[in-house]
């Protein structure tokens, strides 16, 4: 039997609520099942979203005119000669009034992310609390909003093999009985940082401008290599080159300049044998066995049908 939602949630009716006249609501007017919406239809108060670009310049009149002459904030009517009085927010690209900007200045992400700059700028309130509750959050693709910034920059570049590296790494530790003793050293850092190398936040990108990042995850992946490298088990589960196979040289998909890794079946050779190929052995062998397997039913099926 089909239940709606609708019918086990009723929404209460909504009534909108103009900043005009919040101090003259008859509440008695009011169904007790209704619920109040501040705004109306010249003005809605300010809504918690993610901007990543940075707000073009435009003349004060024209941002107010599509604010319908209000402040962005509480919605408070402005004349036309007091304009000038109100703030703007460069993370919202709009006007405040006195009461909701103090004239807070905070790092703007679409700043960061287009022009590498971490200047502060004014924000409202609203703006400004929004922004220190998303300061750690992992919100930003590198990778998607600003890939050129990896080859203009680098210590981002750095930090982007760095947590590479790592991502390939913590499998090695996970997995190892022998280097169990290494994992609470890694947790301590964020999650998205050796899982989604192209993600960071406010924070973690503070973080590469000071250096401070690329020093941390530059130990971190010493010491786990290390014990990769005097660990038995660990090292069963390298790779020998299909290619040129030697034996006496184990490879690892972490060793960045040394190994090409395939991104289908996941093995891995050295980068100059496989630069004379481009080949994947693995890849070939998987092909073949899933050919013949094809062959194979298509015969018995013709057998079977006679």
């Amino acid at each position: 039997m089909c239940i709606f939602f609708s019918q086990l949630l009723p929404l209460p009716k909504s009534v909108p609520i103009s900043p005009d006249q919040t101090e003259n609501v008859n509440m008695s007017s009011l169904s007790s099942k209704s619920t109040r919406i501040r705004g109306n239809s010249e003005w809605a108060p300010p809504r918690a979203q993610i901007v990543f670009n940075i707000h073009k310049n435009q003349k004060r009149r024209d941002v107010m005119k599509r604010q319908n002459q209000r402040c962005a904030g509480c919605g408070m009517r402005v004349e036309v000669g007091y304009q000038n009085r109100l703030r703007y927010c460069h993370y919202l690209g709009k006007y405040f009034c006195h009461c909701c900007h103090n004239n807070s200045t905070a790092v703007i992400p679409g700043h960061i992310l287009e022009k590498w700059d971490f200047r502060k700028f004014s924000v409202s309130n609203f703006s400004f609390e929004l922004l220190r509750k998303m300061h750690n959050d992992a919100l930003f693709d590198m990778q998607d909003r600003n890939s050129f910034l990896y080859r203009k920059l680098n210590i981002l570049d750095q930090c982007r093999e760095l947590r590479l590296q790592l991502y390939h790494l913590k499998d090695f530790i996970k997995t190892c009985r022998v280097g169990q003793s290494l994992l609470p050293t890694l947790q301590q850092y964020p999650q998205h940082l050796y899982t989604d190398i192209h993600l960071y936040s406010i924070h973690d990108l503070l973080k590469v401008k000071t250096g401070e990042l690329a020093d941390e995850l530059h130990v971190l992946v010493e010491d786990i290599k290390h014990h990769v490298q005097q660990c038995q088990l660990c090292q069963a589960r390298g790779f020998i080159c299909e290619l040129c196979n030697n034996e006496s040289d184990i490879i690892f998909p972490f060793e960045l300049n040394k190994t090409h890794q395939c991104q289908e079946c996941w093995a891995c050779y050295h980068v100059v044998c496989f630069q004379t190929t481009k080949d994947c052995k693995k890849c070939e062998r998987i092909k073949a066995r899933r050919s013949n397997l094809a062959s194979n039913s298509s015969q018995q099926k013709v057998i079977a049908s006679q």
